[in-house]
């Protein structure tokens, strides 16, 4: 193949990477029907910038490089957005809150035992099977956790007690499980532990929909879940007219992105609170999965 050849190839690529690019921040929000959702979940700032880079290098058009020059400025906002540098504090009052996507395969990973029991509320997503040795050595491993398991799919374990658990999932759509907690000093609350279907044509309607039903009534829920999806969504706009709010745009040192494998491409690992809370810090941590961990410091307000 001649250096023309390739370089021909490389200039189309770059026509299709830039238009789909611009297609997914056209969509952006817009996630309503199958093609806008698939556009909007599938071009993150991170590929959208990369494509804008790509189409400034080696396209010579003034159109195609002023749209990719803009492609390029609007990516980089959005990361700067998604990016913090606060600086952490104390709080005596504060508990804290965490959700984690293990890949399937936690009974086989010790190592990451520990520290999926760090907070006081502590959901699992993926979470493998167990056998009778492995949970026994896992729980043995967070002797201050009560730990129930849903389904092989996810589990909670709480400093505390879990008081009822009702299973509200639809199948093959979403899975969500409403957990009555107690914890000490902090009384009764609602855990909402969710899993969401990743495909993206697959709409996001009637599962954030059942998920927000699930909630309602309760200022002092929490959700714990990995949505696949992003907080822009617009099935998320009726949850914030609830009064829902998203702990992973509390105060921060990093990207706000959970996946994949610490590379910030999407936001999809999610805490939500009611308004009886406030997120005062998120932290995120990697354990061996594609998945970060995504810890929250909440307080009563």
């Amino acid at each position: 193949m001649t250096r023309e050849r390739r370089l021909r190839i490389l200039r189309a690529v770059a026509i299709v990477g830039l238009m789909i690019a611009w297609a997914g921040f056209l969509c952006r929000g817009k996630d309503g029907t199958v093609i806008t959702a698939t556009l909007f979940y599938a071009t993150p700032w991170l590929l959208r910038l990369m494509a804008g880079v790509l189409a400034v290098s080696v396209l010579k058009h003034w159109g195609f490089r002023v749209m990719a020059a803009t492609c390029v400025i609007v990516s980089l906002l959005e990361g700067w957005h998604s990016w913090r540098r606060d600086n952490m504090a104390i709080w005596e009052d504060a508990f804290t809150a965490s959700v984690w996507n293990a890949g399937r395969d936690l009974d086989e990973n010790p190592s990451a035992w520990s520290a999926v029991g760090h907070a006081d509320i502590s959901a699992v997503i993926e979470c493998g099977n167990f056998s009778e040795d492995e949970w026994k050595r896992f729980a043995a491993a967070n002797p201050d956790h009560v730990w129930q398991r849903f389904d092989t799919s996810t589990m909670l374990g709480v400093r505390g007690k879990i008081l009822s658990h009702e299973s509200l999932g639809v199948h093959d759509l979403f899975r969500c499980n409403r957990v009555k907690v107690m914890l000490p000093r902090r009384g009764e609350m609602t855990v909402i532990v969710v899993d969401v279907r990743s495909q993206p044509w697959i709409s996001r309607e009637p599962s954030l929909a059942g998920i927000l039903k699930a909630a309602a009534g309760d200022p002092n829920t929490i959700i714990l879940g990995d949505f696949n999806t992003p907080p822009e969504s617009k099935w998320f706009r009726p949850w914030r007219e609830e009064g829902l709010v998203l702990a992973d745009d509390a105060p921060r040192r990093g990207f706000r992105e959970t996946w994949a494998y610490g590379v910030p491409l999407l936001t999809l690992d999610h805490v939500w609170i009611g308004p009886g809370w406030k997120a005062l810090w998120t932290d995120r941590s990697r354990h061996g999965s594609d998945h970060s961990m995504v810890t929250c410091w909440l307080e009563a307000q």
